[in-house]
């Protein structure tokens, strides 16, 4: 039977057993985001303004893009018109999504500086959003292996697991914090295939497909959160049993 003894040895075997990260960890962390950022932004700056209407139109004409909406060919003002909605929309997302990178990591810098001049020496400066930033990061980082979230997860399960039992929510934090700007860019294309589908007289496919859109930015945000919260689990399971 677990006595309150057994669980306060337990709490303090698992905060020696827990080491504090060296400060550069988040340091290389907001690199990482702002790196991301800067690419998200130089591919939104090339599709709106480099990729314009002449260009796209240039395209059509030699046959290089061909648009078939439903079985059905559109005629070259159709596919001008749609490919220009799809363009346009997927810009936004990827300049959103690259300027949200950008001010993250410039504010995560300032407030990672200040926690880490706060803590008491010795001590981590960790905190449930810095645990959760750094899973995501790593998320991210190993993007090309199978299942990266929960190794993600598994690192914000390991570094909150020494400072609180929100380990597994803090995983899952994480899991959506990495999937962000894909989300961003789902929602952009799914306003940019309505808008373009509409323009054609296609809007009851617009819809259809800005639901379909919609599925499959909630199926992201649960894959991410969930994944990346298992992997929270597993990273809790390790700091506790000391491997």
């Amino acid at each position: 039977m677990s006595t309150s003894d057994d669980v306060e040895n337990e709490s303090e075997s698992t905060r020696e057993f827990g080491r504090p990260l060296p400060e550069f960890v988040d340091w290389l962390a907001a690199a990482v985001i702002a790196l991301g950022g800067l690419a998200l932004l130089v591919g939104g700056s090339v599709l709106t303004f480099v990729v314009d209407r002449d260009l796209i139109e240039e395209e059509i004409e030699a046959g290089r893009i061909t648009v078939v909406v439903f079985e059905r060919e559109l005629s070259e003002p159709e596919m001008l018109s749609f490919t220009l909605d799809v363009v346009n929309w997927t810009g936004i997302g990827l300049l959103i999504s690259g300027v949200g990178l950008v001010a993250f990591a410039v504010w995560y810098v300032i407030a990672r500086r200040r926690a880490h001049s706060q803590a008491p020496e010795g001590e981590s400066a960790g905190t449930f959003l810095s645990n959760a930033v750094l899973g995501a990061v790593t998320t991210t980082v190993l993007f090309f292996v199978p299942f990266s979230p929960i190794i993600g997860g598994g690192v914000t399960g390991y570094l909150e697991g020494q400072r609180s039992n929100r380990a597994i929510s803090a995983a899952g934090l994480a899991g959506v914090l990495a999937m962000a700007p894909v989300l961003i860019l789902l929602v952009c294309l799914g306003i940019g295939l309505y808008t373009g589908l509409a323009g054609v007289g296609d809007a009851g496919y617009g819809l259809l497909t800005a639901a379909v859109m919609l599925f499959v930015t909630l199926f992201v945000a649960a894959y991410g959160a969930g994944v990346s919260a298992l992997g929270g689990f597993i990273g809790t399971r390790i700091l506790r049993d000391g491997l």
